[in-house]
């Protein structure tokens, strides 16, 4: 027997369980909090799990959420206490084959390498009518030689301006600290090993798509100014992407010239985004990810500057609905049987 209550369906008994292993900042957001509302509404048994506790004493579990990327960044970096929690998963998940994992463990470590990222990104650019969704030019640094670095650099087509960024692209506060770099002298300022990715003009706009399951979220973020003139002077811009990107950043480098304010933002198209969500998701086989996405001044070509594992989801309200539809369509229930149809506002579904 069921019982309804504020239009969900709520279960006589919860005969689901569904562990989570999260970092303290993703639980603390009170996104998350609704999810965990709704899965004790609607039949599901959500489980924290505890990692000082071997998983096979806390189990047994349907389905296990899990962000681990600082545990990943630390055990590249040789930390032994991280490598031996990564490891115990992978464990677990090898010997109980029934349990899905939300995402695959070797499908996020894809996009805790910035290098191996933007490769995958490269095999999913798109052309659609006339417009293009692609990445721009980059290029893996690992070496102190600036005439090697230069070499490189050119032999990769990455022109000036670029930024540089580390090769962690999760799990650690290194991932978010960038240079924007202007020309030769500039390279001095390099940091290996990382990667050097062409700037791309686009009017201090970033679109940053949420992607949950088969849905997704635009949201639009503050992002860097345009350059154009006496890049040879300028000195290398050392900046947080955090800083500059947040929801209420307040940065200068976001301050458009005067010759720049005039002309208004050029929004995504959804078509286009929605093409290059489901080739991305397919190819990463991912279902929670993030893609940071700006406008090319002047060309309206969509470029893709990061991808990043189950981003904060701020700016999306109806993300608690549309990832719990999901897991009940993983445990094989349809969405109306625990009448989530209701529930907040609708998002964008993928093009099949």
């Amino acid at each position: 027997m069921s019982s309804s209550k504020n239009g969900l369906i709520v279960p006589a008994t919860i005969n689901k369980r569904v562990g989570f292993l999260l970092s303290p900042k993703k639980k603390r957001k009170t996104i998350f909090d609704a999810f965990a509302q709704l899965c004790g509404k609607t039949g599901i048994e959500l489980v924290e799990i505890d990692l000082n506790v071997p998983l096979e004493e806390q189990g047994p579990f349907d389905i296990i959420i899990q962000k681990i990327t600082d545990y990943m960044a630390e055990a590249t970096e040789g930390d032994e206490a991280s490598e031996k929690t990564v490891q115990s998963l992978k464990v677990y998940l090898q010997a109980h084959p029934q349990v899905k994992v939300l995402d695959p463990l070797d499908s996020v470590e894809k996009l805790c390498d910035r290098v191996i990222s933007y490769k995958v990104m490269k095999q999913c650019e798109i052309q659609d009518n006339g417009w293009k969704a692609y990445i721009p030019n980059f290029v893996a640094i690992d070496s102190l030689d600036q005439k090697e670095n230069l070499r490189r650099i050119k032999e990769a087509n990455v022109e000036f301006p670029m930024v540089c960024k580390s090769v962690i692209g999760h799990g650690s506060e290194v991932s978010h600290q960038m240079a924007l770099i202007f020309n030769q002298e500039g390279l001095q300022d390099l940091n290996p090993p990382c990667v050097v990715q062409q700037f791309i003009n686009h009017n201090a706009v970033l679109y940053k798509i949420f992607v949950a399951a088969h849905k997704y979220c635009t949201v639009v973020r503050p992002s860097i100014k345009n350059f154009y003139r006496n890049l040879d002077l300028k000195k290398t811009i050392f900046f947080n992407s955090h800083d500059v990107s947040k929801s209420d950043s307040d940065s200068h480098l976001s301050v458009l010239d005067k010759f720049d304010e005039d002309e208004d933002p050029t929004p995504t198209d959804n078509i286009l985004v929605g093409k290059l969500v489901k080739r991305l998701r397919d190819k990463l086989n991912l279902t929670m990810f993030g893609i940071d996405i700006v406008v090319e001044k002047g060309t309206k070509n969509h470029v893709v500057i990061d991808i990043n594992y189950f981003p904060g989801y701020e700016g999306m309200p109806s993300f608690p609905k549309d990832m719990l539809q999901y897991i009940h369509l993983l445990l094989g229930e349809g969405e109306e049987e625990v009448g989530l149809l209701d529930i907040g506002p609708p998002t964008i579904p993928v093009i099949s």
